[in-house]
C-alpha cells in the first residue's frame, strides 16, 4: 500500500522491461478500468483492452487524431467508432491517468509505445484508497461532463485533415546533439504465452525453418533485432495489419528478409551489415557522404518507372540505427508508396511468421534463441 514513483532506471534505459508498462500491466489486468489520456497509439491502446475487463476512456478526440500520421488516423477514427459508448470527447484535457477500484496511474507519459518505451518520462503509482477513491470521482465527473462524439461530425473532421501531413514527417530536419542516454526500454510480454508461440511455430513450420536460416547469416544477434525493431517501428508508424494487401514481408530466395508496400521495396538487410531503405528525391547525393550511403540503385527505379524515389543502401555494420533526418525522409518515401496502390502483386509471398517476428515479441525471443543457440 502507499505510493511509488515510476521511471526509467539503468536497466529500462538499455533494453530491459519499461517500468511504465509494467505498472501499467498490474493496474488494468482483470479490472474495471477507467482512462484519461489526449495522446493514443492503437497498438499500445490494445495491450490495455486485452488486460482489461471493462474500459472506459476520456480524451481529446481531436488532437488524438491529429497527432498521428493520415493513416493511422483512419485507424483511430475506425476504432472510436467501433467503441462509441466506451469512448468520451473532452476537449483541451490533457492527463493521463488510469484508475481502477483499489489503484491508479498518473504521470506525463503518453500511452504510446513511444511514451512507455522511449521518453525520460515521470509516473506515480497509488495505492492509497483516498487518493484512489477521489480520482475514481474525478473521472466520472469528467466522463459525466462529457459525451461521444457525432459518427457524422467525426467522418467530417477527419476526411478535412487527411491531407494535413503527418506530424512525424513534420520533424525539422536538424536535431540537435546531447549528451544524455537515449531511453530503449521494452513492454512487458503479454501478446502470447508459450503455448501460443508453439502454435504459431507449428502452423509455419518449413517458414519458422527457413527464417531461423535467413537469421543465422546476420551478423549477429543485436544486429537483427535492432533490424527487426526497425521494420517494427515501420509498421507502427503506417499502421498496416499482417493481413494488409499492400504488405509483403518475405523470405526471399537470397534468404533476405525485405519488406515491400505495393510494389516497391522500403526496408531490406543486408548480410555485410548494410541496410536498404527507400528514400525521396529530395533526399540528394549532398546528404550520402555524412549519412555512409555506399550504394543507389537508380536503375531499379527509373527501369520501373518511378520517378518519384530512388533506393539507397546504408552502411550499419554495427548497430541498425539511423537519425531523425534519414527517417523523416524513408517515412516520406513510404507515405507515398502507400498511395500508389491498393494491393501488392507480390502478397502471395507474404510470410505470416515474419511479421510474428517482428511484431511478436515473444516469438522473435524465441526466434532469435533458436538462430542464435550455438552461440550460447
Amino acid at each position: 500500500m502507499g505510493i511509488k514513483l515510476i521511471y526509467h532506471g539503468k536497466e529500462s534505459s538499455m533494453g530491459g522491461i519499461s517500468p511504465f508498462d509494467k505498472a501499467i500491466a498490474e493496474i488494468v489486468k482483470n479490472k474495471n478500468v477507467c482512462i484519461v489520456c489526449p495522446y493514443i497509439g492503437i497498438d499500445y491502446f490494445d495491450r490495455i483492452t486485452q488486460l482489461a475487463n471493462t474500459w472506459y476512456l476520456v480524451t481529446d478526440v481531436e488532437a488524438w487524431i491529429i497527432s498521428h500520421n493520415p493513416i493511422a488516423r483512419q485507424d483511430i477514427k475506425n476504432f472510436i467508432m467501433k467503441n462509441l459508448s466506451n469512448i468520451h470527447h473532452y476537449k483541451d484535457i490533457h492527463a493521463k491517468v488510469i484508475v481502477t477500484d483499489n489503484m491508479a496511474f498518473i504521470g506525463s507519459s503518453n500511452f504510446t509505445v513511444k511514451g512507455i518505451t522511449g521518453r525520460v518520462e515521470m509516473s506515480v503509482f497509488i495505492e492509497e484508497k483516498e487518493q484512489v477513491d477521489e480520482l475514481q470521482k474525478w473521472f466520472w465527473d469528467l466522463w459525466n461532463e462529457s459525451g461521444s462524439v457525432n459518427p457524422l461530425h467525426l467522418e467530417k473532421y477527419v476526411s478535412s485533415i487527411l491531407s494535413l501531413p503527418s506530424p512525424d514527417i513534420n520533424k525539422p530536419e536538424i536535431s540537435l546533439t546531447s549528451k544524455a542516454s537515449a531511453i530503449k526500454a521494452n513492454l512487458v510480454d503479454i501478446g502470447s504465452t508459450d503455448i501460443q508461440v508453439e502454435h504459431i511455430i507449428e502452423n509455419n513450420i518449413e517458414s519458422h525453418k527457413r527464417l531461423i536460416e535467413c537469421i543465422k547469416l546476420t551478423l549477429n544477434r543485436n544486429w537483427i533485432n535492432d533490424y527487426l525493431d526497425l521494420a517494427k517501428e515501420l509498421i507502427e508508424f503506417t499502421g498496416l495489419a499482417g493481413d494488409d494487401p499492400r504488405l509483403v514481408m518475405s523470405i526471399t530466395k537470397s534468404e533476405k528478409i525485405p519488406i515491400t508496400i505495393n510494389q516497391r521495396y522500403v526496408l531490406m538487410p543486408y548480410y555485410n551489415g548494410n541496410i536498404g531503405l527507400i528514400m525521396p528525391l529530395e533526399y540528394d547525393s549532398q546528404n550520402y557522404d555524412k549519412d555512409r550511403v555506399v550504394f543507389e540503385d537508380k536503375d531499379y527505379f527509373f527501369t520501373n518507372k518511378i520517378r518519384n524515389a530512388r533506393w539507397l543502401e546504408f552502411e550499419r555494420k554495427n548497430k541498425v540505427e539511423f537519425s531523425e533526418r534519414i527517417k523523416k525522409y524513408w517515412k516520406q518515401a513510404i507515405l507515398v508508396e502507400l498511395e500508389h496502390g491498393k494491393k501488392s502483386g507480390f502478397k502471395k509471398f507474404h510470410e505470416p511468421v515474419v511479421y510474428e517476428a517482428v511484431m511478436n515479441l515473444s516469438y522473435r525471443n524465441k526466434l532469435l534463441d533458436e538462430a542464435f543457440s550455438e552461440a550460447l
